[in-house]
């Protein structure tokens, strides 16, 4: 069993789990991301790879090629699986890194940024009220390099939907993301 406490990163080297095909999430919100290995584990970018909760699974054999950071967002706690297939009816992270390329292939900024919006509201999204939230917070900089834009068009647009009524922040430290119905359907 693997526990991470919210905020923190784990960074999962090679051997370090013998006989696991993969781990499950039993717990918890986690952002997986890869880092190349030759650079210098803390110092370098992050390609997030997607988001995995309670139910999905993490496949360990990308550890090949690349060093994977493993960022709570929430208290998370994963466990060891051997079987060489996950259980059915869980999401993989594969799903969510081909969602996360083919919306960067989008060619229209506004276009790509409200694709990944509505990606994130459908996977991890809750309603609430009129609103839809995303259970975590995400800035602008994060949002852009989901989307694989600047931090500035991704503040630029959210600028002009808040104006529109379509997207607010939530007072708070959480600051969380609420997005209108309308947003989602457009």
């Amino acid at each position: 069993m693997l526990s991470i406490q919210s905020g923190h990163t784990v960074l999962l080297s090679e051997g370090l789990f013998n006989t696991t095909y993969y781990l499950s999430v039993e717990s918890g919100l986690l952002r997986v991301a890869i880092s190349n290995p030759e650079h210098e584990a803390l110092q370098t970018n992050l390609i997030t790879l997607g988001f995995l909760q309670a139910g999905d699974h993490l496949s360990l054999d990308l550890f090949r090629n690349s060093r994977l950071h493993l960022q709570a967002i929430n208290s998370t706690r994963l466990v060891e699986a051997t079987s060489g297939l996950a259980p059915a009816g869980s999401n993989s992270l594969n799903d969510w890194t081909l969602n996360l390329l083919l919306v960067r292939h989008i060619g229209e900024a506004e276009q790509r940024i409200q694709a990944l919006i509505q990606l994130l509201v459908e996977r991890l999204g809750r309603r609430s009220g009129k609103w839809y939230e995303l259970p975590f917070r995400l800035t602008h900089a994060e949002l852009a390099e989901l989307s694989g834009h600047t931090r500035v068009t991704v503040t630029k647009q959210f600028s002009r939907w808040r104006k529109q009524g379509l997207v607010e922040q939530a007072a708070g430290p959480n600051r969380l993301l609420r997005v209108s119905p309308q947003l989602l359907a457009a």
